[in-house]
């Protein structure tokens, strides 16, 4: 009898293949990381285990339609010549969210790529929560920004890149949290990092507020909600802080109100494209000085006399406060 031919061998055959499928995938170099690591397999078995199923679902569906208060939130995304597969991606996570009351506010930045406006029209047609305005003129992220702010009506503003995606239970999570703290002003959660290939890995888990550590980097980043109203107060974006743009936004933001609160789960998932801030952090070192010029001024508002120092990590920061003495 042949040995290739039995079970055991078939079983065996199975598992070294197995190996060696993992050594392989391994091996596979992923953008602004170097390679797949033990902690990306330990949060593999993680995902698999916290999955949105249809039975989960369903659960959330139900728990959503018993919440007193639904309020609209406003997703503010600018668009600039991002490729169209990521485009749709991004879009398509707002659709299919488990909350529906939402709004997608999107400004496209004078792309020059055909496919853009080819899109965007699809999906503002396809549904009428998703409005979209086409800027003559390059403005700058920021600008591009506060561009769709202008036409955003919700009472909350949430803030998504034209590559990234959504958790589907994001606003779920975020109205849910609205309903137990009406106060609230500003919501964060925790991120990971999503792969070309569509793989999430590396998460972020953030502590909760921390106005000191905020002093040394936007460790917000995303998923992040604000009350509409207090961005309108402080008048939007400013212009000369692209980049870092968010930074400056919500340290203006953190200056009129105490009421900021974290949600520990992972509802945003950040592209790691080449040449991307998620996949090499300094890819983006004009971001680094637009950041330090945003705690500059945060400085100068808070009337704290202190130096801004370079910390270890590129793009953060440490404030040294200057004594008398000095």
């Amino acid at each position: 009898m042949n040995i290739r031919d039995t079970t055991l061998w078939k079983i065996l055959r199975k598992i070294f293949g197995s190996i060696r499928s993992i050594q392989g995938f391994k091996k596979q170099k992923i953008y602004g990381i170097t390679y797949f690591g033990k902690e990306d397999f330990k949060y593999q078995r993680k995902l698999r285990k916290e999955r949105l199923t249809k039975k989960r679902i369903y659960a959330l569906e139900d728990e959503m339609w018993s919440l007193p208060y639904k309020p609209k939130i406003s997703v503010v995304m600018p668009v600039y010549n991002v490729e169209k597969q990521w485009l749709k991606e991004a879009i398509d996570s707002v659709i299919v969210q488990v909350y529906p009351n939402w709004e997608l506010c999107i400004a496209d930045d004078a792309s020059p790529g055909a496919h853009i406006k080819e899109v965007l029209d699809y999906y503002s047609k396809k549904d009428e929560r998703i409005k979209v305005v086409y800027l003559e003129n390059n403005l700058g992220i920021a600008g591009a920004s506060n561009a769709a702010l202008s036409f955003a009506t919700g009472k909350y503003i949430a803030f998504l890149d034209h590559d990234d995606c959504l958790s589907r239970d994001s606003f779920f999570e975020v109205v849910k949290l609205l309903n137990e703290k009406p106060q609230a002003d500003l919501i964060y959660s925790n991120e990971d990092k999503l792969t070309m290939g569509g793989m999430r890995l590396r998460p972020v888990y953030k502590t909760s507020w921390d106005p000191e550590l905020f002093l040394s980097y936007n460790y917000l980043c995303h998923l992040v909600v604000c009350r509409a109203e207090l961005i309108e107060r402080i008048g939007g974006f400013r212009e000369g802080f692209d980049g870092s743009q968010d930074y400056d936004l919500l340290l203006r933001i953190t200056e009129l109100t105490p009421h900021i609160f974290h949600i520990p789960k992972v509802l945003y998932h950040w592209r790691m494209i080449p040449g991307s801030t998620a996949a090499i952090v300094d890819a983006k070192s004009k971001a680094f000085g637009s950041a330090r010029r945003a705690l500059e001024d945060a400085l100068k508002r808070r009337q704290i006399d202190g130096v801004i120092e370079d910390a270890e990590r590129p793009g953060t920061f440490k404030v040294r406060k200057i004594t008398k003495e000095e």
